[in-house]
């Protein structure tokens, strides 16, 4: 009788149940929020799953005053769990209220979706984080990582310091901003570490961090601290103490570019010497074997290459022009552009420029897009294309310019001196002279104006004195800018044997370098300069000459219509149009029959005469017939002659070694010509008399 009355209990405990989720859904049905979620919430026990579900419906919408995104989340997961547990028999019951394995996936996907928005809405780090943990099943966790991990490097990225990119690392170590957030780590690490940029704070940075990404820049930084001013010892003494060092081959090529910039055979040899431990000896091998050996402009078929000293290519004749080798390149055009080849015909600087300068000092002046910048040996820029104007180096200093103001680089190609001026000049004696507000001065090489702008005119310092003009007048100035001379002459020669001609009102004389007055202003000035040479000078008065010496005392007489210093014991003299030598005793060793007469150097002298050039001994005897228009004087025992406008050359017995048959001639060594005839080129070895190579068709 118990069991059955326990019996009765269940069936009518089920069916007031079953009776309540009815009317629960009845009322969510009609949108009675209120009851529905009183029913659901006593039906709870019974019947889970479905009560969990309608409860999870209420919470869900946002229509009533119960909405609550997490409550809705803790239900559909209770019912979700519930229904699993479910019978058969139940699972086809629940159907009439549609609570079903489909219809709880998708109240669990509109509740994951609805969170999401909910919380991403906030745009707060901290609803994301709670989004996380709370509805930690939803699909949008992925989505709702990426976005937390983003605010949160954005915000980090702020502070941008290497602690709290480290901290980000090992909190979101799965983020998709890991490589960004590494490299940022990394970057703020090594400008910390280095924030003074001492050599000291990157050698420390390297032993702390030797697998930093920025171990290279570190060792960049060492060596450009390290060699600042670019000199042959700040480079060794880096190679010594950073021999791991990156930069060392580079340091090794900067000492050799440096020390051999002349290229010559001497400086190569020694520099074996001086640095045994250069790790590219083949090179220096190479480069003294290349510098003896003297190449040639030479042309082929249009086409302009290099032959050697016996006439052998030596470099193909491939380029659309060359000049000469300077410092052991050589600047050569391909495709209408400029770059430079050394002599194994190797290119060193690429063709890429549209104007160069021959190499002087181990660098190049470069033009590209109308601006000026330098390379070095290596092909490398190492002053960028910013200048209108870039002179050549003197005493280490080179005027640059750029928009109409001009300043000064050092050897070690940094701007040393601004661009403050109008115009500047090349330094000499430690002065330069530099233009403001059109007047001119001087500034030494730490840009202190020594002599202030106030001259319309200045030259260089030579000898510690430089001539200047004011007024339309010249005087001289000493590197303190003292006056030496006031400006009050109209023309002044340069210092020749300790003394300078000056010119006042068509009178000239001749101070000496402090300024002192030798010889007095006496003579009449022809608009010829006038210099000591041998020890004595031409004086003229009344359109008559003779010779003083440094006293101002007469050697000769004052008779003369045109008379030239002493020579080997000879002077030329003009007397009724005719030029003659006398001796130093006045007595007249060789007539008066010349139309002109030259110096005597080693006992020829030469002369012209019926408008024909020859020479003559000391004794007037012609030892080479005037028969030619004009002659140089003899170098060894050749001489240059011409005739009919065409060049030749004789020897000192008159001997035609060449005849006069080249349209041009130009000393290239001691012992080399370059010639050129009907627009040919040739070379042509004076020593040994004989031609070296020829162009087809010479």
């Amino acid at each position: 009788m118990r069991r059955f009355l326990i019996l009765c209990l269940l069936v009518l405990n089920n069916f007031a149940s079953a009776s309540r989720i009815s009317k629960a859904f009845d009322a969510l049905n009609v949108y009675n929020y209120f009851e529905a979620k009183r029913l659901f919430e006593k039906s709870l026990k019974a019947e889970t799953a479905c009560a969990a579900y309608g409860l999870s419906v209420i919470y869900y919408r946002n229509d009533n005053p119960f909405f609550n995104i997490d409550t809705a989340y803790k239900y559909i997961i209770i019912s979700e769990k519930a229904f699993q547990l479910i019978d058969i028999k139940s699972t086809a019951k629940y159907i009439r209220y549609n609570v079903t394995a489909t219809s709880i996936d998708s109240l669990k996907d509109l509740v994951h979706k609805k969170a999401f928005e909910y919380y991403k809405g906030k745009k707060r780090i901290d609803a994301l984080n709670t989004f996380l943990e709370k509805i930690y099943t939803a699909p949008q966790c992925y989505r709702a990582i990426e976005i937390r991990d983003s605010m949160v490097f954005e915000q980090i990225k702020k502070d941008d310091t290497y602690p709290v990119y480290k901290k980000f690392i090992e909190t979101y170590p799965l983020s998709k901003q890991i490589p960004e957030a590494k490299n940022r780590y990394e970057a703020t690490l090594f400008q910390a570490s280095t924030k003074n940029s001492t050599i000291e704070e990157f050698e420390r940075f390297l032993v702390q961090y030797p697998r930093s990404p920025y171990t290279d820049e570190a060792e960049n930084s060492i060596y450009a601290l390290s060699t600042s001013h670019g000199t042959i010892v700040e480079y060794h003494t880096f190679i010594k103490k950073y021999p791991d060092n990156d930069n060392v081959e580079t340091a090794w090529h900067n000492i050799y570019s440096l020390y051999t910039a002349d290229y010559k055979t001497t400086s190569l040899i020694q520099f074996k010497k001086d640095y045994p431990d250069y790790p590219y000896s083949e090179i220096v091998n190479e480069d003294i074997a290349l510098s003896q050996k003297p190449l040639f402009v030479a042309k082929e078929n249009g086409k302009w290459g290099f032959v050697d000293s016996t006439g052998q290519t030596a470099i193909p004749f491939i380029y659309e022009w060359v000049e000469d080798f300077s410092e052991g390149v050589a600047e050569c055009g391909l495709n209408g552009k400029s770059g430079f080849i050394n002599k194994a015909g190797k290119l060193v600087v690429p063709f890429v420029y549209e104007e160069v300068e021959p190499f002087k000092h181990g660098v190049s002046i470069v033009k590209k897009n109308t601006k000026y910048g330098i390379v070095n040996k290596s092909g490398n820029l190492v002053v960028p294309f910013q200048y209108d104007e870039i002179g050549e180096f003197s005493e280490g200093m080179a005027a640059v310019t750029k928009a109409d103001r001009t300043g000064y680089i050092d050897e070690s190609l940094n701007l040393a001196l601004p661009l403050n001026y109008n115009k500047a000049g090349d330094f000499s004696g430690g002065l330069a002279s530099v233009e403001i507000g059109g007047q001119k001065g001087f500034i030494n090489k730490s840009g202190v104006l020594v002599i202030n702008c106030k001259y319309d005119w200045v030259d260089k310092f030579k000898d510690g004195i430089a001539v200047v003009k004011s007024l339309k007048k010249l005087g001289t100035i000493n590197t303190k800018g003292e006056i030496v001379l006031p400006c009050e002459y109209d023309f002044m020669g340069e210092l020749s044997e300790g003394l300078m001609m000056v010119v006042k009102d068509n009178k000239y004389g001749f101070v000496n370098k402090e300024g002192v007055l030798i010889i007095p202003l006496e003579y009449d000035y022809n608009g010829t300069l006038v210099q000591f040479r041998n020890g004595c000078a031409i004086a003229e008065k009344n359109k008559k000459q003779g010779l003083i010496d440094k006293t101002g005392k007469y050697i000769t007489t004052k008779d003369f219509e045109k008379i030239e210093p002493f020579s080997e014991g000879l002077a030329a003299a003009l007397r009724k149009e005719k030029w003659g030598y006398i001796d130093a005793k006045m007595k007249l060793q060789i007539h008066y029959s010349y139309q002109s007469a030259g110096e005597f150097m080693n006992g020829l002298a030469k002369v012209k005469k019926n408008d024909k050039v020859g020479f003559i001994d000391k004794s007037g005897k012609i030892v080479l017939a005037l028969n030619y228009d004009e002659a140089e004087d003899f170098k060894g025992d050749l001489s240059q002659v011409k005739m009919e406008e065409k060049t030749g050359i004789i020897d000192v017995s008159g001997t035609t070694v060449v005849p006069c048959e080249w349209d041009e001639v130009a000393k290239l060594t001691n012992t080399i010509l370059k010639v050129e005839k009907n627009k040919k080129l040739g070379y042509y070895n004076i020593k040994e008399r004989k031609y070296i190579w020829k162009e087809v068709g010479f």
